[in-house]
């Protein structure tokens, strides 16, 4: 063989390598692409996304101190069974929002081929509403303190900077949320403390008022029926969606940032609807005990 030969047959080889090269930062740049890659669905959220883990763990820890502080927890037991369910919720939701995909010949089409649908069907923050939202007729027993931080909320977010200057309207709504946290802390926890007055003398009813027994278990078993807690959730996750996402509040600087963005009531209700099935099942799988009608 001569040098020209060999020359050229290593040209050759220099040259395969360099267009292989190419082709693999070619599939390696799709694939790792935002938008489309088959391995982008799978990681950026199509069907599974890494920030979901984050996401779960960060709010599970916000929403179960929360329901804890409120009083939506009445017992061990009902906590465990809930803090079961929240920790199979993510693959669950998983499964089912990829189901859901695969199912829909569109989106079927669009994952197969390596690019994640527009179209959001299912939200995991609304999905996990409905493990705790199932619990909230045990924190409104005490009915007055809700009542009067809600009022405070209300006139202070929503009614008085209509009447207020620009310039002191966001400093009026951080007062109003601090002073309505205050009332209800008052109201609640205010009758254990020696020092202070009684609730009862200076807050009136907003500390006395309270639902009965009977009147909390009857609302606790609506909650957590087949037939009507998924509705009654779905409606109340419609809601909360309006609500937390009004300009007054998404105005506020600090506020802002801990806010849902709103979404589309189809997806609210359906998201919060399936995470209160999914959560019965798991109350009906460790207990075996099925309330149909409260």
């Amino acid at each position: 063989m001569s040098d020209a030969d060999a020359s050229s047959r290593a040209a050759r080889f220099v040259d395969i390598g360099r267009r292989l090269r190419s082709s693999l930062d070619d599939l390696l740049s799709q694939e790792f692409s935002y938008s489309s890659g088959h391995l982008a669905a799978i990681l950026h959220g199509c069907l599974f996304a890494p920030s979901i883990l984050t996401f779960w763990f960060v709010n599970g820890v916000l929403d179960f101190s929360t329901a804890a502080a409120v009083g939506a927890v009445a017992t061990t037991a009902g906590l465990q069974i809930r803090l079961f369910a929240y920790v199979l919720l993510v693959p669950v939701f998983l499964l089912t929002r990829l189901t859901v995909h695969l199912a829909h010949p569109v989106h079927r089409a669009q994952v197969l081929s390596g690019s994640c649908p527009t179209t959001e069907l299912m939200s995991l923050d609304w999905v996990s509403l409905g493990i705790l939202a199932t619990g909230l007729p045990l924190a409104i027993q005490n009915f007055g303190p809700w009542v009067g931080m809600n009022a405070v909320l209300l006139v202070g977010i929503f009614v008085l900077p209509r009447v207020l200057s620009p310039r002191y309207r966001s400093a009026a709504k951080l007062l109003a949320i601090a002073a309505g946290g205050a009332v209800f802390i008052y109201a609640t926890y205010g009758g254990a403390i020696s020092f202070l007055p009684a609730p009862a003398s200076v807050l009136g009813p907003v500390a006395t008022v309270s639902l009965t027994d009977v009147t909390t278990e009857w609302l606790l078993r609506l909650a957590n029926s087949i037939a009507f807690g998924p509705p009654l959730v779905a409606a109340f996750g419609v809601a909360m969606n309006h609500i937390l996402t009004r300009p007054e509040l998404r105005d506020l600087p600090v506020i802002r940032r801990t806010l849902p963005h709103r979404d589309s009531d189809q997806v609210v209700a359906a998201s919060a609807a399936f995470g209160t099935t999914f959560y019965l099942i798991i109350v009906a799988a460790a207990t075996g005990e099925v309330v149909l009608l409260p």
